[in-house]
């Protein structure tokens, strides 16, 4: 008897390694993508090369459209970025208005932006999004034509069950509704909204047969087709948020006709670019960071180069005097030039680079993914049981809420094509060009931290074989 358990017990140990060492395992044809790793000198020599020479976005922007324009969500990453590239290229602070649940805030906005108009608005509430849109505009600007960027969104990538759906769907889908049918009524005539490449990722089956060297689905290629089939079940979304999203393009997309041209731009696949943003920022910001996939490989896409891409849909749609193009009803991906780097990489980058500490620890992917089930159990017996907060229970905050399977899912070898907004307007696209690679992006986005946290990089000793200068943050976390 004692043999059989002793038996049982080594098989599934040996089941459990293995599924230990999959979830560690980089597929070959994800290695072809992209097979080779920043280096210090890499890290430094464009370091230098962004400090000496910042990148340049203005030269990629399309010419100036004389447009009244709407952004939601302008105080935010994407948002902001295509308010101050709206400046950039020479539109006028009195034809952007900018509708958001929290004022400006971002540094690089406070000054240029000032001139822009700030409207507070919930986009849950149908009542407040419409007061947004009815406020009265300049007199120099009220008959220009109006363009609408809808960048406002929810994020949270930890939760797939649909009990709780309503969380998020509410904001993503719902208030993305309340934003198209209230500017459509304003008289807009084009109408852009954020999406996301994850709309087209499905779930990872990390729990594999002996026999399997790799989890199920651990590399995907994200495209639009499944754009053009029937939505999904809803489990077959990798989480809420981008079930959410896939709804919300859909809407949009189905709003499309003539006087009211629409389209969508899925930034593939995280977001970076400030150091508020959930990928490189939060490394910086939090100093300390776990982590389970160093190498793991993904495209990542700067915010500007989101931006841009906002922009070059809405110049292939303002053409109201010619035929409706093809690209109009759309959903593109976008992402950064260049191959895809590791997570890995990004970790190189901040701990080279950064004036401040930055650590990062590996932990066994297995043990946190289990950790992760017991957390969403936890979250979810509350939400079936709601009494139970009112004995005070509560769900986890911080970087343990966000440690829940569906975040496995997401964090997992992932290629975005976005050809199909490369190619020209003619051609069925946006003629959509990146105006930086992500190793450039990063070490920009670098930059900007240490000028605001050592003055002008002072402190920071140049060179492939220079040290990061002192420690300034402590806070743990969970960099995913």
């Amino acid at each position: 008897m004692w043999v059989l358990a002793l038996g049982a017990l080594a098989i599934a140990l040996a089941w459990l390694a293995r599924i230990n060492s999959a979830m560690q395992s980089v597929p070959e044809e994800a290695r072809k993508l992209s097979p080779r790793r920043w280096t210090k000198k890499d890290l430094w020599d464009t370091y230098d090369r962004v400090k000496q020479t910042p990148i340049d976005f203005l030269k990629l922007l399309p010419p100036r459209l004389e447009r009244r324009y709407v952004v939601v969500g302008g105080s935010g990453l994407v948002g902001g970025d295509i308010v101050l590239q709206l400046l950039q290229r020479g539109e006028s602070p009195e034809s952007i208005r900018v509708v958001d649940f929290v004022p400006l805030s971002r540094r690089d906005m406070l000054h240029v932006a000032a001139g822009c108009d700030f409207v507070k608005a919930d986009i849950t509430s149908r009542s407040s999004v419409e007061t947004a849109f009815s406020r009265p505009w300049p007199e120099s600007v009220a008959k220009k034509p109006l363009t609408v960027f809808h960048t406002a969104a929810v994020v949270r990538p930890q939760e797939r069950s649909p009990l709780i759906y309503h969380r998020i769907s509410r904001v993503n889908r719902d208030g993305a509704i309340n934003v198209l049918e209230a500017a459509k009524a304003a008289g807009a005539d084009i109408f852009i909204a954020t999406s996301s490449a994850s709309c087209s990722i499905i779930p990872t089956r990390f729990w594999i047969w002996p026999w399997q060297s790799a989890p199920e689905n651990y590399f995907q290629v994200a495209t639009e087709k499944d754009f053009d089939g029937s939505l999904r079940p809803h489990h077959l979304f990798f989480s809420n948020y981008a079930r959410s999203k896939a709804e919300a393009e859909r809407a949009v997309c189905a709003a499309n006709q003539e006087g009211f041209r629409t389209g969508t731009i899925r930034p593939g696949n995280p977001i970076y670019g400030q150091k508020s943003d959930p990928v490189v920022g939060i490394i910086l910001r939090t100093g300390d960071n776990v982590t389970w996939i160093p190498h793991v490989l993904q495209n990542f896409v700067n915010s500007r180069n989101v931006a841009l891409a906002h922009l070059r849909f809405e110049a292939a749609l303002a053409q109201t005097d010619k035929p409706m193009p093809p690209c109009a009803g759309r959903t593109f991906n976008v992402t950064d030039e260049g191959p895809p780097p590791t997570f890995a990489d990004i970790y190189a980058a901040t701990q080279e680079l950064s004036a401040t500490r930055v650590r990062v620890t590996f932990q066994n992917p297995l043990f946190l993914f289990v950790l992760a089930h017991a957390v969403e159990a936890w979250c979810l017996l509350l939400a079936r049981l709601p009494f139970l907060t009112k004995l005070g229970l509560r769900e986890p905050s911080g970087p343990l809420n966000m440690l829940q399977p569906s975040v496995f899912s997401i964090a997992i070898h992932t290629l975005i094509d976005d050809s199909q907004a490369r190619k020209s307007v003619a051609e069925g696209g946006i003629g959509y060009r990146g105006g930086c690679t992500t190793l450039e992006g990063v070490c920009e986005e670098i930059l900007q931290w240490n000028r605001e946290h050592e003055g002008d990089d002072a402190g920071i000793k140049e060179g492939p074989d220079g040290k990061v200068a002192k420690a300034a943050l402590t806070a743990n976390g969970v960099a995913a």
